[in-house]
């Protein structure tokens, strides 16, 4: 009796008329292909038909050149189309359209397949980079490098925000660094848009403390609300660098108490606007404060580590007000400018400050009212020559010999030049000289007597005066020429000459550097002077460069 025959999903052992049991696999467990692999099987079902074709188009070599042959020989007109030839020629039609159509089906797959593995590659690459081998809080300080100073933070092209798009691990990274976020930089115009992407770039900053500089026009309401925004972040405010129209500055006055973090502020305007600096009475972490384009009188500032100062100041007491703030190391005073009442400091004691060191002013009369034994610095650039008599040196030599400093940098406007010689027992050890050409153009001469300014290597010219010319240029390079000298300078007891700096507000005048080289400074450059032209001003899209994160 023959057995039974029983069905299984299994194979034929050999020489066995058994079928054997193949594992059960469950729906669920059954492999499902990946892409790739898809791509790889229809890719080598499509190769293998090509490769039949290849051979088949081998075999058909001959026919085909044959046909080609009539072809060529009907389109020249040297043989008649026949009835016969119409058959076959359209036989061909259908057979090369199918034959491209597939040629083409497989060169879109080859082509998926070739992104694929360049992506593929391209990861593995990725994994194996030196960049992706750095410590996370390593790749954080690069990034704070390649951010720390954005042109405008607002433009998601450039700055933080395509860092995020470089790799996943980037944006994790850049999401998860606040760090990154806290550097603000906003520069009209501004958008409709503008205010979301603030927000959102304040968020990411997760309250961490902001250096922002930030600068409005009076004549769109976009960057009023861009102001605002700013404002309502006052209590983050580490270092804040404004310039804006009054109608934006006179809503400082709502930050005040409200800045705890705040070290360092800088504002400017372009018009003369008195500025209430109530806000600044309780800021306690305050260090600089840089209000030079600011009218201000009667500083109410509870400054206890305040270091630095710029202002321009109405009243001489406000200088002796300043001058109180013993922790002051750097000083900036202007003066402002009314020719209805002059400054008189004449009733006022000298105020000693003890750590300052650096001191700018733009009137003589500014030294009556202080005693600086421990400056270097003293730059004093006037804001008008039609008054730079004989007191003013004798002010500024009477300053000197009162405080009983050293100074190693002197800043003169040029009048003061032709006195110099009043200065020479105060100023011994001054290796930096700056002259001020604003409204004159006295020779620089006094310079080539023997001892004067004995220690002096570096000599900067900042011309501000548009009439200054060629023909002031030949007395220059005499002097330039004569101290640089090695042997002439040994005559003169000076130091020799290392450093020329031209400062020209007016940075399209190249030709002042052309009529120096044409008084031979060519040849003092070939001797190993160096020689330098620059703007005393930033450039218009630059903004303050100090210390982004300390």
């Amino acid at each position: 009796m023959k057995p039974k025959k029983q069905w299984f999903s299994g194979e034929l052992r050999s020489g066995s008329s058994r079928w054997r049991r193949m594992p059960y696999l469950a729906p669920e467990r059954i492999p499902t292909p990946i892409p790739s692999q898809c791509v790889d099987s229809t890719i080598q079902f499509h190769s293998q038909r090509f490769h039949n074709m290849l051979s088949d188009s081998t075999r058909l070599l001959d026919d085909e050149s044959e046909r080609e042959v009539m072809i060529t020989s009907i389109l020249r007109k040297k043989r008649p189309l026949l009835d016969d030839d119409v058959s076959w020629i359209e036989k061909d039609i259908v057979a090369y359209g199918r034959k491209l159509s597939s040629v083409e089906t497989q060169i879109a797959l080859l082509t998926r397949r070739k992104e694929q593995l360049e992506r593929s590659l391209s990861r593995r690459k990725s994994v194996l980079s030196p960049i992706h081998r750095l410590p996370r809080d390593i790749l954080v300080e690069i990034f704070r490098w390649a951010v720390h100073h954005p042109k405008n933070s607002l433009d998601v092209t450039k700055g933080v925000w395509p860092l995020g798009q470089v790799c996943g691990w980037w944006w994790d990274v850049v999401l998860a660094s606040p760090i990154l976020w806290s550097v603000v930089i906003l520069e009209p115009p501004y958008t409709q848009h503008s205010t979301d992407i603030l927000a959102h770039h304040f968020r990411r900053s997760s309250g961490l403390p902001l250096w922002i500089a930030i600068a409005t026009e009076d004549n769109t309401d976009s960057d009023g609300h861009v102001f605002d925004i700013v404002i309502q972040q006052s209590a983050l405010w580490k270092m804040m660098d404004m310039s804006a129209p009054p109608k934006d500055l006179a809503k400082l006055c709502s930050v005040s108490g409200n800045i705890p973090l705040l070290e360092e502020l800088y504002v400017s305007t372009q018009d003369n606007v008195h500025f209430n600096t109530d806000a600044l009475s309780s800021a306690p972490s305050l260090r600089r404060a840089d209000l030079e384009s600011l009218e201000i009188s009667k500083l109410p500032v509870n400054a206890t580590l305040l270091t630095h100062f710029t202002g321009t100041l109405h009243h001489s007491a406000d200088i002796q007000y300043i001058a109180q703030i013993q922790t002051l190391i750097d000083i900036r005073i202007l003066i402002f400018d009314d020719p209805d009442g002059a400054l008189d400091s004449g009733n006022l004691l000298p105020v000693r400050m003890e750590q300052l060191q650096f001191l700018s002013v733009d009137n003589i009369k500014i030294l009556d009212a202080l005693t600086a034994p421990s400056l270097r610095t003293i730059d004093y650039c006037p804001a008008s020559v039609l008054n730079e008599g004989d007191n003013s040196i004798h002010s500024l030599r009477d300053f000197l010999a009162r405080s009983a400093c050293s100074i190693s940098y002197l800043g003169i406007c040029v009048e003061m030049i032709q006195k110099i010689d009043h200065l020479m027992a105060f100023a011994k050890n001054v290796s930096y000289l700056t002259v001020y050409y604003s409204n004159g153009h006295s020779a620089l001469d006094p310079l080539t007597l023997p001892g004067t300014l004995p220690a002096m290597k570096s000599l900067r010219l900042s011309i501000i005066d548009a009439s200054w010319n060629g023909r002031y240029a030949g007395g220059v390079i005499d002097v330039v020429r004569q101290r640089f000298d090695e042997e002439r300078a040994a005559v003169l007891n000076v130091t020799e000459l290392s450093y020329l700096r031209i400062d020209c507000v007016d940075e399209s005048r190249a030709e002042i550097i052309d009529w120096l080289k044409g008084e031979g400074h060519d040849a003092l450059e070939e001797e190993g002077l160096e020689l330098e032209q620059k703007s005393p001003y930033l450039p218009v899209d630059e903004y303050w460069m100090g210390s982004w994160f300390t």
